[in-house]
């Protein structure tokens, strides 16, 4: 899509709070309420805004979070589309992937145990058999999420770090009408407070009182947008690394050095087959290459290899659905 600079700021200001007015975005851009609303709808039928959401921290409902890589033998166009169908099928798929590289598919998914897991597993082998040759699981400990600097502007935006508890540990007392009120916001950060008031049974201020209250219990965390970074220009990579020999101190260094980088959007610490993940947006390879050089040069002595993962599509999708 063509930007100008009025709607890279209210992509910004969508990142720092998908929910804000129109009005409230109007003044922050320079622009009326309805030329707003306009360019907002505009970028979302574009594609260009996949999901404005809000921040729910799954662990606090009792979710683990879960990546599950697939390689596959074939993956032709027609296996591409099963693959994301069967993404946007499952009710706790939060973001679904193909992509070129080691793996061909990443299914991003909350479940409140490994029995959850390992049905979703097997609902992928039975789905496309022997064409998956090799699976892998990982679990997220913490994760960073950044401003898209490199669209936005150096500079702009603070990071958002979330530490993940233990699946169930820190299970928050939520009822039905929390789950649908948290669903609906996920799928529709912009959802208003009188249409989720009809859908749940209650007063807009019974509704406000409990996202009040989600928010005080550490389970609504402020709303945000996430976007397709081919349509702005931008390819998608996904960096997994194995670190060799790390203690603590080493890897925060390695963390603190991404975090200050235009390029970087996004963080995770894994527990399983590697120990991190940096998710990168780069304009053509030849700048992603130059991002590798920089860490292998900078990070070498303890970074034991890296894959790296394009991006070819994806599905944002709400986690809560089922509610």
């Amino acid at each position: 899509m063509k930007l100008d600079e009025k709607n890279i700021r209210i992509m910004r200001a969508l990142h720092e709070d998908s929910r804000q007015s129109f009005v409230q975005l109007g003044k922050k851009v320079g622009l009326g309420s309805l030329s707003s609303e306009r360019r907002v709808q505009q970028l979302l039928e574009g594609g260009a805004i996949e999901l404005m959401h809000a921040n729910v921290d799954m662990a606090k409902l009792g979710f683990g979070e879960y990546r599950l890589y697939f390689k596959f033998d074939v993956m032709d166009k027609g296996t591409e589309e099963e693959v994301l169908a069967l993404f946007k099928a499952y009710p706790r798929t939060g973001w679904g992937v193909v992509c070129e590289g080691e793996y061909g598919a990443l299914w991003r998914i909350f479940a409140r145990n490994g029995q959850e897991v390992e049905a979703a597993i097997f609902l992928a082998m039975e789905k496309f058999g022997k064409k998956i040759t090799e699976k892998v699981v990982v679990t997220t400990m913490h994760e960073t999420y950044l401003p898209w600097r490199a669209l936005f502007g150096s500079g702009q935006g603070a990071p958002k770090t979330w530490n993940k508890a233990k699946e169930g540990s820190s299970a928050a007392k939520t009822d039905a009408t929390d789950l649908k009120i948290l669903s609906l916001l996920f799928g529709n950060a912009r959802e208003k407070t009188q249409a989720i008031a009809k859908k749940v049974g209650l007063t807009p201020e019974g509704v406000n009182y409990r996202m009040k209250r989600l928010s005080r219990d550490g389970i609504l965390n402020g709303y945000t947008a996430w976007f397709d970074a081919r349509k702005l220009g931008f390819n998608y990579y996904k960096m997994l690394i194995w670190f060799r020999g790390s203690t603590r101190e080493q890897e925060q260094k390695f963390v603190n050095y991404c975090i200050q980088k235009d390029e970087v959007v996004y963080m995770n610490k894994i527990m399983g087959s590697w120990d991190m993940e940096v998710d990168v947006i780069a304009r053509n390879s030849e700048e992603m290459h130059g991002f590798v050089r920089e860490i292998k040069t900078k990070f070498g002595d303890f970074i034991g290899r890296h894959e790296l993962l394009s991006v070819v599509a994806e599905k944002t999708l709400n986690p809560l659905r089922e509610y």
